[in-house]
């Protein structure tokens, strides 16, 4: 009584009790804000999947210090989640954003994109047969099935959209050039087919010769009559295919050490071109499906920008080659 006589002497007790009214309302405050602050620093949640499709299982979770409850939305018109670490999967293709809530307060969002599911192709269960690296353009390709208990098959060659054989062992020829794609369904099993490529080298152009008989030659009343003589005109020179230095079939090694030269700048072009026939130049037929000129193919072999593992050769009827096949060096990732 005493201490309050003292202060009200020399103090007025409203004006005491507006502080200390004060005073208490600034801590509540700043203890407020410190639980709140404490509490929303929560700003991520994990996610782990092995993939983001359809029907696959997607691990969510919140790791975070202080939570007491959570609250899932993912999106998707399915039912909320109300635990630290949930297991959700999509039903269908799409972005969705996930939503957590923590503590009723703190709330992340996150989009994450499902993609149909892929179809693994299980290889023992492909059609087996067994198709060349080429062909020239004509020629007769014959291929046949090697895979256990088929009974239908469906042969495509490539050059249009219907079947070319319903026949186990099937026969085709192509008659344009260029890569082809050859597939086979066995038992129509149409999720497991068969792709293999083929290249088409283009066949030389052939100038046939007309026979005239004399049967075909009409009959002339003025056959006997002199023309005024007249100038021949000058007959073009049939080209003839010149043969450059012998390299035979199975000398692979000798195309190598030509190629070898190219790349340490010791031949021109115009002497490697000397190795094969004169209006003859070869393809180039690569292993991974790519085909380029000869010429092209000697840059790119000078320049260092092709590596080669090993080369085979493949001949015409004129004992000319046609096909030069690359097997190219790829560098090690480790």
């Amino acid at each position: 009584m005493f201490i309050l006589e003292q202060l009200k002497k020399y103090f007025d007790l409203k004006i005491l009790l507006l502080f200390f009214s004060v005073f208490i309302l600034s801590v509540a405050i700043v203890l407020l804000k410190y639980i709140s602050d404490e509490e929303c620093e929560i700003n991520d949640f994990a996610i782990e999947a092995n993939s983001f499709m359809t029907d696959e299982l997607i691990i969510f979770s919140d790791n975070s210090k202080n939570s007491s409850s959570w609250r899932w939305y993912f999106g998707d018109d399915s039912q909320i989640s109300f635990r630290s670490k949930v297991a959700h999967s999509f039903e269908k293709e799409g972005e969705y954003m996930v939503t957590l809530i923590v503590n009723n307060k703190c709330q992340v969002k996150k989009v994450i994109k499902i993609i149909p599911k892929a179809y693994r192709v299980d290889k023992t269960m492909l059609p087996q047969f067994s198709l060349p690296i080429s062909i020239m353009e004509g020629e007769k390709l014959e291929v046949a099935d090697r895979t256990d208990k088929s009974t239908s098959w469906e042969w495509r060659f490539g050059e249009s959209n219907k079947v070319d054989s319903f026949d186990r062992n099937a026969s085709y020829s192509y008659n344009s050039p260029g890569k082809k794609v050859v597939s086979l369904i066995v038992n129509g099993d149409y999720k497991h087919v068969a792709i293999k490529e083929i290249f088409v080298i283009p066949k030389k152009e052939e100038k046939e010769k007309r026979k005239k008989y004399k049967s075909d030659i009409p009959w002339n009343p003025f056959q006997n009559v002199q023309d005024a003589p007249t100038e021949e005109p000058e007959k073009e020179p049939l080209k003839k295919v010149v043969k450059g230095p012998e390299i035979r079939d199975t000398d692979n090694d000798r195309l190598l050490e030509i190629l070898k030269l190219v790349r340490e700048d010791k031949i021109t072009y115009e002497n490697f071109i000397k190795y094969f026939c004169l209006y003859q130049m070869p393809f180039v037929l690569y292993k991974d499906g790519e085909s380029g000129s000869i010429e092209k193919f000697y840059y790119a072999v000078k320049k260092n920008k092709v590596k080669i593992k090993d080369v085979s050769i493949k001949k015409d009827g004129e004992d000319c080659i046609r096909v030069i096949n690359v097997d190219k060096k790829y560098k090690a990732v480790f």
